[in-house]
């Protein structure tokens, strides 16, 4: 064989060997390339998972505060509501009283007397209206024995009643206090429906 053929031989087979091994490189390359890009996108899904839990957490965190921030305003309107009916309801009972007048608290007052030989002691306001004679009356229309105590200057309407030791307060803004708490379901329901 001439030198000549050996040569090109030797070329052709270095140029097969050459194209063989660029070929195995590209591949390698490629595969590598890929494996390269599958890891960064997985490590970029990550990324974003973890951020995006971290910005729900936020707006959640940020929701709750809203809430409470919208629930302690709420609370204080329904706290004023309170105090707006309570007053209301005073000076509604306030009113009644006056425009009922003597008899209507001769009523009231006996309704929760039951010995017959109480004390009952006035609002100043109720001193003032009725008199110390108002007791005297009660007794004389109810056949009781009560007794007049004397005006209760901590009381601003109404009376108070002395039953041995213990003493009923049936002042004004107390009966509507009592009055709200056993209604408390039905008055929660009309002024704060949702």
């Amino acid at each position: 064989m001439p030198l000549e053929d050996i040569l090109r031989k030797i070329e052709e087979e270095a140029e097969l060997k050459k194209k063989r091994i660029l070929e195995e490189a590209r591949t390698k390359a490629s595969a590598q390339l890929e494996r390269a890009q599958k890891e960064l996108k997985e490590e970029a899904d990550l990324l974003l998972a973890e951020r995006r839990k971290e910005i729900e957490l936020e707006v959640q965190r940020r929701l709750a505060q809203a809430r409470l921030a919208g629930k302690n305003e709420v609370g204080k309107v329904k706290h004023q509501a309170w105090e707006q009916l309570q007053e209301s309801l005073v000076a509604a009972f306030v009113e009644k009283v006056e425009t009922e007048g003597r008899e209507w608290c001769k009523e009231f007052l006996t309704q929760y007397v039951v010995s017959g030989d109480e004390e009952v002691c006035m609002a100043p306001r109720e001193a003032e209206i009725w008199g110390s004679g108002f007791v005297k009356e009660i007794n004389e229309e109810k056949n009781l024995s009560l007794r007049f105590g004397g005006i209760a200057e901590d009381v601003e309407r109404g009376f108070l009643l002395r039953r041995g030791g213990m003493m009923v307060d049936l002042s004004f803004v107390s009966i509507v206090e009592e009055y709200i708490r056993k209604n408390e379901g039905k008055i929660s329901a009309l002024l704060f429906e949702e």
